[in-house]
């Protein structure tokens, strides 16, 4: 095996096709997960019924002494912890009209702080070589101001795959990976979603699996660090005044 990767928000969507991807590339994979239990246990049984390791680990991203010890329980059930996949986030709708501290604190939190401090933490108990994937968004080369807090988070973590990658090498590479739209969600129903897919340079839009192989790919790669992959059919040079959320005058 590889070594043990925890993969934050690993349960569903996007997250549980990273987790089945390192699998599958012969990592042992902590499935952290916040409120789908049944979806990380299931993942988890999965991996393991495939010939792979895995185990699944609860933690609310907003409580910051929990995320410091996921590290560290990954390690307990699996192994020493040589990857992180900083997948989970937290998305909410704001503007500066109705920014709010509340709103930009926890984006803040999630986004940011929760990632950063499991960074830490890897950097403070691994032994080996390690690295880590950031999962963004486009938004970063393709901002607009809705979804404010969502997207100055993002802006966080960007700026700070390279100030890190500088920082921990040579011992820790620090990547990460920008996605398009790739899958509906609660504002943005299937029609939408195939038109904005439809609309990007290439003509159609960015699997789960594209995402998961780029993440596979810096996981793997002893000499990249401090790079951001865009998967996103060119999407980000599509610019937007606002969401795809909001119909017809975002497209």
């Amino acid at each position: 095996m590889r070594g043990v990767v925890l993969v934050t928000g690993g349960a569903r969507r996007i997250g549980r096709e990273i987790c089945l991807k390192l699998s599958s590339e012969g990592f042992s994979v902590a499935v952290h997960y916040r409120n789908s239990e049944r979806d990380a246990s299931l993942l988890a049984e999965e991996i393991e019924s495939n010939g792979g390791k895995a185990c699944f680990i609860h933690c609310d991203l907003n409580d910051t002494a929990s995320v410091r010890e996921m590290i560290q329980k990954s390690t307990q059930s699996l192994g020493e912890v040589v990857g992180i996949v900083n997948n989970a986030s937290y998305f909410a709708f704001d503007r500066i009209e109705n920014l709010s501290e509340e709103a930009w604190l926890e984006h803040m939190k999630v986004n940011a702080f929760a990632p950063l401090a499991l960074i830490g933490e890897l950097a403070k108990f691994s032994s080996r070589e390690s690295w880590v994937v950031n999962v963004l968004d486009f938004k970063v080369e393709s901002p607009n101001a809705d979804y404010l807090s969502y997207t100055s988070s993002r802006f966080v973590m960007y700026g700070l795959t390279s100030a890190l990658a500088i920082d921990l090498a040579p011992r820790i590479r620090i990547n990460s990976v920008a996605p398009g739209h790739v899958l509906t969600s609660d504002v943005l129903d299937e029609d939408s979603l195939k038109l904005v897919q439809s609309q990007s340079p290439l003509g159609f839009g960015p699997s789960v699996k594209d995402v998961a192989d780029a993440v596979a790919f810096l996981a793997t790669s002893a000499s990249i660090t401090g790079q951001t992959i865009f998967v996103d059919s060119g999407e980000r040079f599509r610019q937007r005044k606002h969401d795809p959320v909001f119909g017809k005058e975002g497209l």
